[in-house]
């Protein structure tokens, strides 16, 4: 079941070895035997769409392109 009302990350993730913050960032998707194979092209494609305009909009992202690992910096609060 969801647990968007938990900021936890997905306990199964997380038991199959991800790491938190990728069980954080994770996105679940529920298909049906009514589900089409245009639906999940169409679903692929939106995800590839929007995933891409938002790394275009990351910092963060454009330091993981450059090489940095992001583990390795000590970041402050303001």
């Amino acid at each position: 079941a969801c647990t968007s009302a938990s900021l936890e990350p997905s306990y199964v993730l997380r038991a199959i070895g991800a790491e938190e913050d990728l069980a954080h960032s994770s996105i679940r998707f529920g298909i049906g035997r009514f589900t089409t194979e245009e639906e999940v092209d169409f679903t692929i494609n939106q995800v590839v769409i929007h995933v891409e305009r938002l790394r275009q909009m990351s910092p963060l992202w454009e330091m993981v392109s450059e090489g940095v690992d992001l583990k390795t910096i000590n970041w402050s609060q303001h």
